[in-house]
């Protein structure tokens, strides 16, 4: 109970600020959210050395989530809102974000756990199955291709990922809108950080610093794009960056704490009749000093029509360590059938090959073919 008191007079004294108004409805919460489940198939090496030693060749595999939205609009035209999004499964994160918002003429801020400008402004390539598979798809990633990763992330720069933070983003004029995020430490309440040590969260008093490991702190995280529609042509570009401090300066030449961790990154997209278009790249120097960066880049194209939609997508991503480079290369062909409101199946195949040579205890050409389909559900 206190906690909602609190809230309602911090939110009652920004409405303070923002000039004398009241809201002629309280805010009221809605509940939305999705659910997909897939059975996938899987062709992979798996001898003792090679990238998936012992697997099975089949999986059931489901995600979703329970999203609680709420807005009220005051008399004086200012927004009021938030968001709580709840996985639909048990894991680590159970409340995958949670944050308010205010909009009005001066543009909008978000406060809480949320990604960042840069993330929520970036353009890429189109899902050729749709959002739920992907090459950069943050849900699903079935290949187990040995190395430095199993999934080509091009989405956005994400340093901060969804950590407690403070976003403003600008109007939209003439097409162009611009954002920027603070965060002070990588974490999200009392979850632990990607330095392993406790956030020490909102609820425990303030964050300890200093921590060890590759945590992060102070970032700062900058978006950028152009949305316009010229003649019948959609055209959609983006630029982003962010930069975050390690905690403890690693003194060890390209270790994980050892510079700023910096990224940025590009995208954009074209549409028309029906065909979409996009492509992205991103550069990230992992927080390492010396000759230790990743590259991201994918290009993908989509038609719909109709209930139909079909496309294809390639994405590759590079890593160099102390100047060796890993490398894995991925393909989708895949499409889309909406059998009714908020009711799609997917379906697709993907081919991964991963050239790692930093791991030796990986084949230094993994490869896998997955096949998925399944069903995508909106409510």
């Amino acid at each position: 109970m206190k906690k909602l008191l609190f809230g309602t007079t911090a939110l009652a004294a920004v409405g303070m600020l923002a000039g004398t108004a009241s809201a002629a409805d309280r805010i009221k919460m809605g509940v939305g959210g999705y659910w997909q489940g897939f059975f996938v198939f899987g062709d992979e090496k798996n001898g003792a050395a090679e990238a998936a030693p012992g697997r099975r060749d089949h999986k059931v595999a489901r995600e979703g989530e329970i999203i609680f939205n709420g807005k009220t609009t005051l008399d004086n035209g200012i927004q009021f809102g938030v968001q709580v999004q709840l996985e639909a499964e048990t894991c680590g994160d159970q409340i995958d974000e949670s944050f308010a918002w205010a909009s009005g003429s001066f543009g909008r801020v978000n406060l809480g756990s949320e990604n960042s400008a840069a993330y929520l402004m970036h353009y890429a390539s189109p899902a050729p199955s749709g959002w739920s598979h992907g090459l950069n798809s943050p849900n699903f990633s079935h290949a187990t291709t040995g190395g430095f990763t199993n999934f080509l992330h091009t989405n956005p720069v994400s340093i901060s990922t969804d950590s407690e933070k403070l976003t403003y983003f600008t109007p939209r004029l003439a097409g162009f809108q611009f954002g920027a995020s603070y965060t002070p430490e990588r974490c999200e309440e009392a979850n632990a950080n990607t330095g392993g040590t406790s956030c020490s969260g909102s609820y425990a008093g303030f964050q300890t610093k200093n921590d060890s490991g590759d945590d992060r702190s102070e970032a700062w995280e900058l978006g950028a794009n152009y949305v316009n529609k010229l003649g019948a042509t959609d055209l959609a570009v983006s630029i982003g960056y962010g930069q975050g401090k390690p905690e403890v300066k690693s003194s060890t030449a390209g270790a994980a704490s050892s510079d700023d961790r910096k990224e940025w990154a590009v995208g954009g997209r074209v549409g028309w009749s029906g065909w979409t278009l996009g492509a992205a790249y991103r550069e990230d120097n992992r927080g390492r000093s010396g000759n230790n960066d990743r590259t991201d880049a994918n290009i993908g194209l989509r038609y719909a029509t109709g209930p139909w939609g079909v496309g294809i997508q390639y994405a590759v991503a590079e890593q160099k360590t102390s100047g060796v480079k890993d490398q894995v290369t991925a393909f989708e062909v895949g499409g889309s059938y909406d059998l009714g409101p908020g009711v799609q199946i997917q379906a697709g195949i993907q081919y991964w090959e991963a050239d790692t040579k930093t791991n030796t205890a990986q084949s230094a050409n993994g490869k896998s073919t997955i096949i998925f389909i399944g069903t995508f559900l909106a409510f």
